[in-house]
């Protein structure tokens, strides 16, 4: 039995109540996936314990992996902004360019931020529609943005095939911003913290 629960005190308070439950408490972020999981140890008593829960190794995390890009948002030779999804578990994902650099622009580096599919969904419905209002569609952009996770993977992609030669291991924050004001100069500060 799988429960979701968004107060960690409270879904702490409820598995020391019941030492005799078994099942395993599911704690969900507000965001989209869980970070910890709370377990029932009965044979231990009333005690419990918060584990770290292991994620999927999404597919873009994975060296020589091609990106499944779902949807372009915005392209200069070759993507700028775009949905991607994990060919393993489905979770679809924000691809914001953070900086390049090379011949045709063709090294880059993208920031990956999980979001949760309900908000894909709605977000692709509504830029879909038919609508009279020419700023609708860049508003609905930035709501989006805001509604994916505040951390985020780098990826380094060295082709317009979006195969994947690095990624970090640690998440950043790196500001999604349009293409035209992303700069080359930072493209060596970013590669520091890739792993090859």
């Amino acid at each position: 039995m799988i429960t979701p629960f968004f107060d960690k005190q409270f879904a702490r308070r409820r598995a020391l109540a019941r030492p005799h439950c078994k099942a395993k408490l599911w704690l969900y972020s507000p965001l989209y996936r869980s970070d910890t999981a709370l377990v029932d140890t009965s044979n231990h008593g009333v005690s419990a314990k918060l584990v770290l829960m292991t994620d999927c190794q999404h597919s873009w995390m994975h060296r020589g992996r091609k990106l499944a890009l779902d949807t372009i948002l915005d392209d200069w030779l070759g993507p700028t902004l775009a949905l991607v999804k994990c060919e393993e578990c489905a979770a679809p994902a924000l691809l914001h360019l953070v900086s390049w650099r090379g011949n045709g622009l063709a090294e880059r580096i993208y920031a990956i931020r999980l979001v949760a599919p309900k908000t894909r969904n709605t977000y692709l419905a509504n830029i879909n529609r038919d609508y009279c209002d020419l700023t609708r569609k860049a508003s609905e952009t930035e709501a989006f943005i805001g509604a994916c996770s505040q951390s985020a993977r780098l990826v380094l992609v060295t082709s317009l095939d979006m195969i994947v030669e690095a990624s970090s291991t640690a998440l950043f924050n790196p500001p999604v911003m349009d293409w035209q004001e992303v700069k080359t100069e930072t493209y060596d500060d970013w590669m520091k913290i890739l792993i090859r």
